[in-house]
């Protein structure tokens, strides 16, 4: 099985993609990317199916129309603001999600075009 890889969209710090490291697992952020800030959706997920990356987002009504345009992607996360607000308090929450969805992957997560609702801990 392929590692489990990520890509954080826009709306998530940097120090969150820095503290998924620590953690052992492989994650960058848009916001700490020259090549991606700013992007639109579909360039964003284009990129990171060429790196073989699982967007993590919350873009529920502008990411479908990406996973359209490139339906054989390398993934895609969904979260919601209200289970794992944006905060500084708050960002851990979504940290622990992501790494135990790491460590316990769901049925197809290394299958392309794969798109997960992420799940509180």
């Amino acid at each position: 099985m392929a590692e489990i890889r990520f890509l954080l969209d826009e709306h998530y710090p940097a120090f969150l993609a820095e503290h998924l490291v620590v953690d052992g697992i492989d994650a960058q952020s848009v916001t700490a990317r020259d090549d991606l800030r700013g992007r639109d959706d579909t360039t964003v997920l284009r990129q990171a199916t060429s790196e073989g990356r699982i967007v993590v987002t919350e873009d529920v009504n502008t990411f479908p129309k990406a996973i359209a345009a490139v339906s054989n992607h390398a993934g895609v996360i969904f979260t919601d603001h209200e289970r794992f607000p944006r905060t500084v308090a708050a960002l851990p929450r979504l940290q622990r999600a992501l790494v135990e969805f790491v460590s316990r992957p769901p049925a197809g997560a290394y299958l392309p075009g794969f798109v997960w609702w992420l799940s509180s801990v």
